[in-house]
C-alpha cells in the first residue's frame, strides 16, 4: 500500500462536534472536499452552524480571501457512515474520548474504507496501539492530535501506535502541514513506553 499527499482528495470527518466541526472546516478552507459526519441530526446541524459561526468570524477578520460559499460548498452533511466514509483518502475521527465506543466506530469504518485510506484519531489520551489492535490494517491508523480551538491552534501531534508505518506519519504530517498546521510527529506512542 503506498500512500501520497498528492493521492488525498477526499476528507471523512467523522464528528461535527467542537472538535470535528474546527477540523472539517480547516480542511474546507484548504481545499479539500470533506464528508462530515454524525449519527445524530441534531449534530450535525449543530456542527453546520458553528462552522458557519467560525468561517465568518475569519471572513470578517480578513483571514479568507476565498468566497465564503466556495468554502461551504466543499463540506457535504450526512448520518451514514457508509456515504462518509467510501470514497475517503484520509479519515479524521473526534467522537468520544472512550477506547471501546472509538474501537467499535473504527472496526466499522475499516470495513467501508478503501485500502490506501489513511485513518485518524484526533484523540489525546487514548493510545493508538490499544485503538488500532482491532484493526486488519494497523499500520495505516494514527493520532492526529489537534489542540482546541483546532481551527485557531497550529499545533497538531502525529502519534504512531506500534504498528503504525512511517509513511502513514509521513503522509499525515505533510497532510497537517499543508493545511496550515505546524505538524509535530512523535517517535512512539507514550502509552507503549
Amino acid at each position: 500500500m503506498t500512500m501520497e499527499l498528492t493521492g488525498i482528495k477526499e476528507i471523512a470527518n467523522i464528528g461535527a462536534g467542537t472538535m470535528g466541526h474546527a477540523i472539517a472546516l480547516q480542511f474546507a478552507m484548504n481545499g479539500y472536499n470533506v464528508k462530515v459526519y454524525d449519527r445524530e441530526q441534531t449534530g450535525l446541524q449543530r456542527g453546520k452552524e458553528l462552522i458557519s459561526h467560525d468561517l465568518k468570524i475569519f471572513v470578517d477578520a480578513g483571514m479568507v480571501t476565498e468566497k465564503p460559499e466556495k468554502i461551504l460548498s466543499r463540506l457535504t452533511y450526512t448520518t451514514h457512515l457508509t456515504d462518509a466514509c467510501q470514497n475517503a483518502d484520509f479519515v479524521i475521527e473526534s467522537i468520544v474520548e472512550n477506547e471501546e465506543i472509538k474501537k467499535s466506530v473504527w472496526t466499522e469504518i475499516e470495513k467501508i474504507v478503501k485500502e490506501s485510506a489513511i485513518l485518524a484519531t484526533n484523540t489525546s489520551g487514548l493510545s493508538p496501539t490499544a485503538l488500532q489492535s482491532v484493526l486488519q490494517h494497523p499500520e495505516r491508523f494514527v493520532v492526529a492530535h489537534f489542540w482546541n480551538p483546532a481551527q485557531l491552534m497550529p499545533l497538531v501531534e502525529v502519534v504512531p501506535g506500534k504498528n503504525t508505518s512511517q509513511e502513514t506519519v509521513n503522509v499525515t504530517v505533510e497532510l497537517m502541514n499543508k493545511i496550515g498546521k505546524h505538524a509535530v510527529p512523535l517517535k512512539t506512542d507514550f502509552h507503549c513506553v
